[in-house]
């Protein structure tokens, strides 16, 4: 399974685990969608076109953070699905999730 492969996989899990635990999720929960690129500024480019908000994190990272994230079928199914694709177009290496629950 190649490395976009998993990450979808991962967020079509999202769903079962918001259903499953939804004090996990919601106000003050960042969803942090990362991966890395070679090309950083054309990367960031992409985004901005694509109307994803993405920033670089040093010199090799992109990271999109969605803030009070509620993760439901509907979510992955679009933005979700938009996030997955801009990642494959930019040759996006290693993509995971994370959340930051610190707010």
């Amino acid at each position: 399974m190649n490395s976009v492969t998993a990450f979808r996989t991962q967020l079509a899990k999202l769903p079962d685990i918001l259903a499953a635990d939804p004090g996990r999720f919601g106000a003050g929960v960042k969803m942090l969608l990362s991966c890395g690129s070679r090309n950083i500024l054309p990367a960031l480019a992409e985004a901005e076109a694509c109307g994803i908000e993405a920033r670089g994190v040093g010199r090799r990272h992109i990271l999109v953070e969605i803030e009070d994230a509620v993760p439901d079928a509907q979510w992955v199914e679009t933005r979700g699905r938009d996030i997955a694709q801009y990642f494959e177009r930019i040759s996006g290496t290693d993509p995971q999730i994370g959340f930051d629950r610190s707010a």
